[in-house]
């Protein structure tokens, strides 16, 4: 497997593509066909009714504590996801234009175990997240269904205003169990807009190391020429300088691009885990003593919430970093051309 920033990016376009978010690699190898545009319009439709039917439980629906308590947590993190995913198409042709163009910079001084460490990064911080995620999704599932059989009470896990509460019926039961379900599927989608800044943001930042150590490999390469033909080796280091700020400036135009695409969406990240943590002390509050599949099933919730946030502050912030060790080595190499 070619081990390249323009194949961690398609690989991740290709997990959108099935996600039901269409093609966001710039090339059309992921075909939206009229047969999948049915299927994505499908979906989405679903997601938004769902949605649409949380939001009218939260403010008019009549249902014990722990259940109004979740329809109001629920419908305010989902009416953020719903604008992360449609955010995400909206600006899919720029993030086609961005994929381009950020395989193609500096894709001659890629090194392979540079890339190794962009891929383990990549992979196993999403992987984490969606472990995460599902793991607070089933214990949900887990409690709903011992509540049901425990207690007799109906089976909720997304709570909407339809079917009430009280209403016991074979078409209330299905409905309850088929949200969950559309809840599971509309995961990937979430994790699509979730996951696509995180991964630019890691490509990102091994754009800068591959470019910090092509930098280096100009100093060694000096070094060792200046001893041959001092006039060729200045020659050949200002050449590879310029080469090199040509990238950095490059570099520098595309993480403003990411900051232009993803920038609200990673903000509305930062506002579903605040929106959580403020929810989440008011759930304790109202009920301290967490059994131990409530506790799971809050806990995994925001902890993956949580682990989110984590990834997108961690990413962004090794990008600055990244830049900064660049922005050194460029300007002692300045000195010596």
């Amino acid at each position: 497997m070619s081990l390249k920033t323009k194949s961690l990016l398609r690989d991740f376009c290709k997990y959108v593509y099935y996600a039901g978010a269409g093609n966001c690699w710039c090339e059309d190898i992921y075909r939206e066909t009229i047969l999948y545009k049915a299927y994505s319009a499908i979906t989405f439709s679903i997601y938004t009714t769902m949605i649409f039917l949380e939001n009218l439980a939260a403010l008019f629906g009549n249902f014990p504590d722990v259940e109004k308590n979740s329809a109001v947590m629920f419908s305010a993190i989902h009416n953020i996801v719903l604008a992360k995913m449609f955010l995400l198409l909206y600006h899919k042709k720029s993030v086609r234009k961005l994929n381009n163009e950020m395989a193609i910079v500096g894709e001659n001084f890629e090194e392979r175990f540079v890339m190794k460490k962009q891929y383990r990064k990549a992979k196993f911080g999403i992987l984490l997240y969606i472990i995460s995620v599902y793991l607070s999704l089933t214990a949900y599932g887990v409690e709903s269904v011992r509540k049901a059989v425990v207690e007799g009470a109906p089976f909720y896990t997304v709570v909407t205003y339809y079917p009430h509460y009280a209403d016991h019926s074979f078409i209330a039961s299905f409905l309850r169990v088929f949200f969950y379900v559309t809840w599971l599927y509309m995961m990937l989608p979430m994790m699509s807009a979730d996951c696509m800044p995180i991964t630019h943001l890691i490509a990102m930042t091994y754009k800068f190391v591959t470019l910090r150590r092509y930098f280096e490999s100009l100093r060694d390469d000096f070094d060792k020429d200046y001893l041959i033909d001092k006039k060729k080796a200045k020659e050949k280091l200002k050449a590879g300088f310029l080469e090199g700020i040509r990238i950095h400036q490059k570099l520098l135009f595309l993480a403003d691009e990411i900051n232009r695409v993803f920038g609200i969406i990673m903000s509305l990240q930062v506002c579903e885990s605040s929106a959580v943590a403020v929810l989440l002390l008011l759930r304790l509050a109202l009920s301290p003593h967490l059994d131990l599949t409530n506790a799971l099933m809050t806990y995994t919730f925001v902890g993956s919430l949580f682990l989110l946030l984590a990834l997108n502050l961690w990413n962004a912030g090794e990008v600055t970093y990244q830049v900064s060790l660049v922005s050194h080595e460029a300007n002692d190499l300045s000195d010596e051309t």
